[in-house]
């Protein structure tokens, strides 16, 4: 049985990437793609998810949400590397949003790597390959989420 059958959390949403900003919603979504992009990430595209919605569906009780797509060239190569059909899972994401009844503005952040991994997206034979790329995205996540938490509670 998975572990969501289970009931618990696969082990990529339980690793997620979280923190709060004391910041505007507005100043969050740049600065978030600001920081991603220092370490070397390149923005895909920016979507404002409310908008989407309350254009396409005429709902407008969406809470401000931004994805912000990004991709990092050697993530991409490596992952190329093992298998072209793992671009699909490509690129990464990171969510800016708000909370009604919450006056901070969140960022969340899920490993598209480990969901390769966790998913079993990968040949069976690449899995010390698709380890290392989880590792390799793990330290390049860590310098953004440190400059995120450290420059964006001033």
């Amino acid at each position: 049985m998975s572990d969501a059958a289970a009931g618990s959390p696969a082990p990529t949403a339980e690793e997620a990437l979280h923190t709060t900003l004391d910041m505007p919603f507005d100043d969050a979504v740049p600065f978030v793609q600001i920081e991603h992009e220092l370490a070397d990430f390149e923005t895909v595209q920016v979507t404002r998810l409310d908008q989407m919605v309350e254009g396409m569906l005429g709902h407008d009780d969406v809470e401000r949400t931004a994805l912000i797509v990004v991709c990092h060239p050697e993530i991409a190569y490596d992952a190329l590397g093992i298998d072209p059909t793992l671009a699909g899972m490509l690129p990464c994401t990171t969510i800016v949003y708000e909370r009604e009844g919450d006056d901070r503005v969140h960022v969340h952040h899920v490993s598209a790597t480990k969901a390769i991994r966790d998913l079993g997206c990968a040949p069976s034979e690449s899995s010390a390959d698709v380890e290392a790329l989880v590792e390799k995205t793990g330290e390049l996540m860590t310098v953004v989420w440190e400059n995120i938490e450290e420059h964006g509670s001033e």
